[in-house]
């Protein structure tokens, strides 16, 4: 897609948003999503004048640095707010996700955050965790790598991605003997974009394919997640994926929410053949209770393991691996919970969510699409058991 992402702002000014509350957001951006729903789905990505909308607002700056702009806001209420964006459109909520990677100022080198933030407007991130290549090339590195599924990748000028440090051909390891992996940051005019983003749900992502064919990276334009911090706030100490990793989770929860509130709404209306409502159904009356639990339950889950590495960072602690493992329990639990509850509501609005145009339609494939993200997978749990029994995760950003 072709078409140039443009806004006006400046960094640090939040047009129209409620001064120092994120969690005002959502509903604040409520009617210009809901009004280009039906054209993101048209054209597989976010029209630019609703992402320019969203930047403006300050969405896409909630993890940034004060010191930068940013709202600098705490995991947990980042979470509330992708939740809630969720409950709106899926696909919004998403890209509001993966456009928050503004904490990666808080680990490189002033050089490089001065030319990154150094314009009119809030940057724009894109991100993708498979992992490219990196060879040292005097005084920087030549980049390489094909990352699928990239959310927002049309609209982005920067591309975070995760790179393998390379020498001699084979990954370079850390004086911890691990391979050396690094944050990267590349400028727009450094990779191409493949238009693969064919799909049924999640389509106002644009989660196209991106191409980085030997780009030279200045090396002030890479990190170690565990690299020192130059802007040292509790919001960044501890374990930076999880500024990350629980936000599609979230998103998840918000979209099955949704779900049952629409199907609420249906089944207090839609009759069956004998003239009852589908209300007065007691399979529908315990449906609707067991679903609300569930999420209601997973949603307390999850939040209580991102205060526990919120609380740790605040007391200057690292997170322990046990703490990390709750998260990620967390997160696949309420993947799978989010998972049966559209499964349920699906059959619970009988012939209702097969029609296009249904709003329980699209918060069906929307919601699927999303239980597909590779954070959701049962790995993660297994990995998570592992951490119980005394082994290693065996997982990597674990």
């Amino acid at each position: 897609m072709s078409e140039t992402h443009a806004t006006s702002g400046t960094p640090g000014t939040a047009s129209g948003s409620p001064a120092g509350d994120p969690l005002g957001l959502p509903a604040l951006l409520r009617p210009a999503i809901q009004a280009a729903i039906e054209e993101a789905d048209r054209r597989a990505d976010i029209p630019a004048e609703l992402y320019g909308t969203l930047r403006d607002a300050g969405a896409f700056r909630l993890l940034t640095p004060r010191a930068l702009g940013g709202s600098q806001t705490p995991l947990t209420t980042v979470l509330k707010v992708y939740e809630e964006f969720g409950r709106i459109d899926a696909s919004v909520a998403w890209l509001v996700w993966n456009a928050n990677f503004g904490f990666v100022g808080a680990l490189l080198d002033e050089s490089a955050t001065a030319r990154i933030w150094g314009g009119e407007r809030e940057p724009a991130f894109a991100n993708s965790g498979m992992p490219g290549t990196a060879v040292p090339a005097g005084g920087g590195y030549r980049v390489s790598g094909h990352w699928r599924i990239v959310s927002g990748i049309n609209a982005a000028e920067w591309l975070v991605a995760v790179v393998v440090v390379m020498e001699d051909g084979a990954p370079r390891t850390t004086a911890a003997g691990a391979p050396d992996v690094q944050m990267c940051v590349l400028r727009r005019d450094q990779w191409s974009v493949k238009e693969t983003w064919d799909v049924s749900g999640m389509r106002g992502t644009g989660s196209n394919d991106v191409v980085v064919e030997d780009a030279f990276v200045p090396a002030d334009f890479l990190s170690p997640l565990d690299a020192p911090l130059r802007i040292d706030e509790p919001l960044y100490r501890g374990f930076l994926p999880a500024l990350v990793l629980p936000g599609c989770t979230a998103v998840v929860l918000g979209v099955a929410q949704a779900a049952l509130d629409e199907t609420v709404a249906l089944v207090l209306a839609k009759k069956n053949s004998t003239g009852a409502t589908l209300a007065e159904s007691p399979r529908t009356q315990y449906a609707v209770a067991d679903c609300q639990a569930a999420l209601q339950a997973a949603r307390l889950l999850l939040g209580s393991a991102a205060q526990a590495l919120e609380d740790a960072a605040g007391r200057g602690d690292v997170p322990t691996l046990g703490q990390r493992a709750d998260l990620r329990a967390a997160m696949t639990h309420a993947a799978q919970v989010s998972r049966q509850v559209l499964v349920t509501l699906y059959e619970l609005a009988s012939s209702t969510p097969l029609y296009r145009g249904n709003r329980l339609e699209r918060l069906f494939r929307d919601g699927m699409a999303a239980l597909q993200h590779a954070n959701h997978s049962a790995l993660a749990m297994e990995a998570a058991g592992r951490v119980r029994l005394g082994m290693d995760p065996g997982v990597g950003l674990f």
